[in-house]
């Protein structure tokens, strides 16, 4: 009996502490929005985004870039992309951006099919889930 008890308790605890690995960041491609965002002041819950982040990666190496989804379900893109790379350091994989005018990291803490969590260098933690652009057919009739 304490033997199984033991090994629960160890595969809880494994559970609990797996990291995000290189073979899951496929998943952040696509569209995303923020949820939520928890700073060490506040936490704040997002219920409509009028940006969204597109999310490319291929291999180690990938881009974000802003999107504004319209109603007819396509999106207007910002010119800006911001460039990463996605670092194994062991204990966690680390996304770190670089342009011309500054370098900045961000940690994936968790990521599935349809959320991930990141945390950035100033403590704040990102909850993001993956955007369903609402279509209005104008075509139809009552």
């Amino acid at each position: 009996m304490k033997s199984s008890l033991l090994v629960v308790c160890f595969c809880c605890m494994i559970s609990c502490n797996t990291k995000p690995s290189l073979e899951d960041v496929h998943y952040l491609n696509g569209f995303w929005e923020i949820e939520k965002a928890e700073t060490p002041y506040e936490t704040k819950s997002y219920k409509i985004n009028l940006m969204v982040d597109y999310i490319q990666v291929e291999n180690s190496e990938g881009f974000r870039k802003k999107m504004q989804p319209s109603l007819l379900g396509n999106y207007k893109s910002s010119q800006n992309r911001e460039n990463f790379t996605i670092h194994n350091t062991g204990d966690s994989l680390v996304l770190i951006y670089e342009n011309q005018y500054n370098t900045w990291t961000e940690t994936l803490l968790s990521i599935e099919k349809d959320k991930f969590i990141v945390k950035n260098d100033e403590d704040f933690t990102y909850t993001y889930k993956r955007h369903k652009n609402s279509e209005i057919n104008l075509d139809d009739e009552e």
